[in-house]
């Protein structure tokens, strides 16, 4: 930043004595990387009799005013940032301290080449970001709208057209003649509709055999390492008294693997 001081007029007293100081300074915009270029013409006198000043004070007092509303600033917009630091700046003025009191404050901003090349890239990954932000929320969007497809479908399936073979016979019956069985979420064209009811049916969670898996499972995870080892060992014994001995042999074979 480079300051230098000149006394503006002539007047017999000191009190009336009118200085200008001119500086130039790199300010921070919005953007904390990238820097305004000022120039600065800051026109002051004294305001207290016979107490020494400093001649930096009356600069200082000015660029306090211009960094803070030069933040706020887009350094892609240079007059307008000028227009709004001039405004803001002579907003305030008359600025006082320690003797001195800023009667005018004349600032001219520009921005080098260098920085309107940054600032543009900046701008573009900016925009490219939220582009790929967007992408991303619109991506997950679908895929929580085929998730919610999936679950309606299968329930639409489980519930309404297998939920009974005359139902899903019904439904056979329409699939050649209704234009709007895909949209319904039927099963796909050639299903053999007896053979999904079957299934389903014995599927259900009411079912004897899901509901002993279901225990059978809550009773393993309870075990210990050694005791789920025991387990299948006595399953192998009672698989093969009933005489399925592939099975068996199947089951003694994880058996050794669990040693």
């Amino acid at each position: 930043m480079k300051r230098r001081t000149v006394k503006a007029s002539d007047s017999s007293t000191q009190d009336e004595a009118v200085w200008t100081s001119v500086l130039t300074d790199r300010v921070r915009s919005k953007d904390p990387s990238l820097f305004f270029t000022t120039e600065v013409r800051v026109t002051w006198r004294l305001s207290g009799a016979n107490q020494p000043v400093n001649r930096y004070t009356a600069p200082r007092l000015a660029r306090r005013q211009i960094e803070e509303e030069a933040e706020r600033c887009d350094v892609l917009r240079p007059d307008a940032a000028e227009q709004d630091i001039t405004v803001a700046v002579q907003r305030e003025l008359p600025l006082s301290a320690e003797g001195v009191e800023v009667v005018a404050v004349r600032v001219r901003v520009r921005v080098d080449d260098t920085t309107r090349r940054a600032a543009l890239l900046l701008e573009g990954l900016r925009q490219e970001y939220e582009r790929h932000e967007e992408r991303i929320r619109r991506d997950h969007d679908l895929d929580e709208l085929a998730r919610r497809q999936v679950r309606a479908r299968e329930t639409f399936l489980r519930e309404e057209i297998l939920a009974t073979p005359s139902t899903a016979r019904l439904y056979g019956l329409l699939e050649g003649t209704s234009k709007n069985w895909n949209r319904l979420g039927g099963p796909p064209s050639g299903s053999d509709l007896d053979e999904l009811v079957r299934d389903i049916q014995q599927w259900q969670p009411g079912q004897r055999w899901v509901t002993a898996a279901q225990l059978l499972h809550e009773f393993v995870v309870g075990l210990s390492a050694e005791g789920r080892k025991e387990l299948l060992t006595l399953l192998v014994d009672a698989v093969r008294t009933f005489g399925d001995e592939q099975t068996a042999h199947q089951l003694a074979l994880l058996s050794d693997e669990a040693r």
